[in-house]
């Protein structure tokens, strides 16, 4: 059994503490740059997309695919562990490049309302519109993806992530390049943080 290795519950308490870090710091690190000026990009595939408010099938999507995700995650410890590390990994280069590439959002945007994130993270705050480069939602759906187990699974997930992609467009929330970066950088942690592990 992986919990009775002291290595894997070492692991698996150190991707625990590095998850509870970022709902913690993340309010104050997006309220600034919330407040800073960014570039504006010229998008053409935006600008030919009309903007419409779609929040709800968003997070349904994303909420429905990630507790189905877990749900199949925990019978394996292993691979659980595996994706946590990746997940953070993920979110450390998704802030650093957030950081890193300072964007005003889209033109035309539709504050994108993520229930959860408002009561865990966001706050009463002003609505965060310029964590950008990349998408974090793209990137949690090439999560679920990666690592459901069964392929008739990982096909309805192939299709709602494109439907993610196609409605995050819709909302104006995200630029083109922000949704076609999200699964190679995603790809790349999984595939670093496996080496890591040696899995």
């Amino acid at each position: 059994m992986a919990w009775d290795e002291n290595a894997f519950r070492w692991k698996f308490i150190g991707a625990l503490l590095v998850f509870m870090i970022f709902p913690w710091k993340a309010d104050d690190y997006f309220q600034w740059i919330q407040l800073r000026e960014g570039m504006l990009i010229q998008d053409v595939i935006l600008a030919n997309i009309p903007a419409f408010n779609v929040s709800y099938p968003i997070f349904g999507i994303i909420y429905c695919s990630v507790v189905y995700l877990l749900l199949q995650l925990f019978r394996t410890p292993k691979t659980f562990l595996w994706f946590a590390w990746a997940f953070n990994l993920e979110t450390v280069i998704r802030l650093t490049c957030i950081y890193l590439i300072p964007l005003n959002p889209p033109i035309n945007l539709v504050d994108l309302h993520d229930p959860l994130a408002e009561i865990f993270i966001y706050g009463e705050n002003l609505a965060i519109t310029k964590d950008l480069f990349f998408s974090g939602h793209t990137a949690t759906m090439i999560f679920v993806c990666f690592f459901l187990p069964n392929q008739r699974d990982k096909k309805w997930a192939y299709g709602l992530t494109l439907l993610l992609m196609v409605l995050l467009l819709v909302q104006h929330v995200h630029y083109t390049m922000d949704v076609l970066a999200a699964p190679i950088v995603t790809i790349g942690s999984i595939y670093l943080v496996k080496r890591w592990l040696k899995i």
